[in-house]
C-alpha cells in the first residue's frame, strides 16, 4: 500500500528502504540520515520530559549527569547512580547492596537490584524496561519512561 501511495502522491510518509550497493543490508532511510532513522525504529522521544527526568535524578543522586545522549549512556549503564537514587528514595527497597566493582557482572548484577528495588517500591513488572538497552549503551527510552513511572509513584 505505502508503494502505491507513494506512486500515487509522489511521496511516501515512511522512510524510503535502501540497501548497500553490493545489496548486502537493508535499511530504512538514507545512510546519511541515522539520526532520523534511529528515532524513527526505536519510538518517539521527548526531549523535554527525557531533560526533566535527568534533572530529577541528578538533584536526588547529588550526582551530575552528563548532558549529551553517549555521555548519560556511559555513566547510568553500571548501575550504581541508578541504586543510589533508590536508595535516597526508600531506603530500605534494594534487596542487596551495591556492587562497586567495575565489572560487567557487576553491571548486571546492579541493574537487576534496582529492578527488584522498583517491584519492591510498587512497579509493576510491564512497567520496567528491558536493562539490555542501558548495559549495551543503546537506549535510554524504555528507562526514561520507567524513571518517569517512578517519579510518579512515589509523588515527586
Amino acid at each position: 500500500m505505502a508503494a502505491g501511495w507513494k506512486k500515487f502522491t509522489g511521496h511516501s510518509q515512511y522512510p524510503e528502504l535502501t540497501s548497500n550497493p553490493d545489496g548486502s543490508a537493508f535499511c530504512y532511510g538514507s545512510k546519511k540520515d541515522r539520526g532520523f532513522r534511529l528515532s524513527w525504529l526505536q519510538g518517539k522521544r521527548d526531549d523535554q520530559i527525557e531533560h526533566e527526568i535527568l534533572q530529577w535524578v541528578s538533584r536526588v543522586t547529588s550526582e551530575r549527569l552528563p548532558h549529551d545522549r553517549d555521555g548519560i549512556l556511559e555513566v547510568l549503564h553500571d548501575g550504581k547512580i541508578l541504586c543510589k537514587l533508590v536508595l535516597r528514595l526508600n531506603p530500605r527497597s534494594l534487596p542487596r547492596p551495591v556492587n562497586q566493582k567495575p565489572a560487567v557482572f557487576s553491571a548486571t548484577d546492579n541493574m537487576l537490584n534496582f529492578l527488584e528495588a522498583l517491584e519492591n517500591i510498587g512497579l509493576a513488572k510491564d512497567e520496567l524496561f528491558f536493562p539490555n538497552e542501558l548495559l549495551e549503551k543503546r537506549d535510554l527510552t524504555g528507562l526514561i519512561a520507567t524513571l518517569k513511572r517512578l517519579k510518579e509513584k512515589i509523588g515527586a
